[in-house]
C-alpha cells in the first residue's frame, strides 16, 4: 500500500475523516442567533447602506462561537443556513451572480470576525 506524504505521519486523517467531533451542545445562544437573523434579513433585503448592524452581529457570533468551542466551519454552516432561511440565494458552484458575490462577502466577513 502506498501512502501520501501526509498519511505517513502517525495520526494523519484522510480527507473524508472528521478531524474533530462536533458537540451537539456547542451552539450559539438564541439571542445571538436572533441578532444574526435580524441583521441578515435587513442585509438580504438591502435596507439601507449601513453594514454596521451585520458587522456587530457577526462579531457577536464569532466571539460566542470561540467561547463555546464552535469551530469556524461550524459557524459558517450556521451562517449559510440562516442566510438561506432569510431569503438569501444558495450559491451555485462557479456562479458569478450578485447573490453569490454577496454570500462570498458575508462568508469573508464572518471568517475575519472569527479570527480577529
Amino acid at each position: 500500500m502506498t501512502f501520501s506524504p501526509i498519511q505517513r505521519y502517525s495520526g494523519a486523517k484522510t480527507v473524508n475523516e472528521a478531524t474533530k467531533d462536533h458537540s451537539p451542545t456547542a451552539s450559539l445562544s438564541p439571542e445571538v442567533v436572533s441578532l444574526l437573523r435580524a441583521s441578515l434579513e435587513r442585509w438580504v433585503r438591502g435596507d439601507g447602506m449601513d453594514n454596521a448592524p451585520l458587522g456587530d452581529a457577526l462579531r457577536a457570533a464569532a466571539v460566542e462561537a470561540r467561547a463555546r468551542g464552535i469551530r469556524a466551519e461550524e459557524l459558517l454552516v450556521t451562517l449559510k443556513s440562516t442566510w438561506v432561511e432569510v431569503g438569501g440565494s444558495p450559491k451555485a458552484p462557479h456562479s458569478n451572480s450578485a447573490a453569490a458575490k454577496r454570500l462570498d462577502e458575508l462568508v469573508t466577513a464572518c471568517i475575519k470576525a472569527y479570527y480577529a
